[in-house]
């Protein structure tokens, strides 16, 4: 999968179709994951969080869509509306604090990989945290 939404950079140029491929990937990574994941509770989310982490967990190339160290306002702002209209599309998980919690956490976690791309020493903990937030979004036992 290439670099998605999360990870890329419109630092180049204003309204960019740069932008609207990467969240159109981004979302077509998310879609997959959905179709895969028999459980219907949290699905949206613990695609969300999974999409997330493997951007940040992809190598590291200088090219485009690398991360530049800091996040982008307009790439949030995008993201934010990408995730209101996928949250109608789900009801109840816009309003499940577990949910929101692993999704926001998920956003910690790519701001922090903004600064501090994970190295391999940082990916076991990166893939215990990952499997907390999943935990999170699963139907209580």
């Amino acid at each position: 999968m290439s670099r998605p939404f999360p990870m890329m950079s419109t630092q180049d140029s204003s309204g960019d179709p740069l932008l609207a491929q990467a969240l159109v990937d981004f979302d077509h990574a998310v879609e997959a994951l959905i179709a895969a994941d028999p459980v219907i509770h949290g699905r949206f989310s613990r695609a969300y969080v999974t999409a997330i982490f493997r951007a940040c967990l992809a190598r590291n190339d200088a090219g485009p869509g690398a991360p530049r160290g800091r996040p982008d306002p307009e790439i949030a702002q995008a993201l934010k509306h990408w995730i209101q209209g996928r949250l109608l599309q789900h009801p109840g998980e816009g309003s499940d604090h577990r949910l929101t919690a692993a999704r926001r956490a998920a956003h910690g976690f790519w701001l922090q990989s903004l600064a501090d791309p994970i190295d391999a020493d940082g990916r076991p903990r990166a893939n215990r945290l990952l499997d907390g937030l999943l935990a999170l979004t699963r139907p209580d036992a």
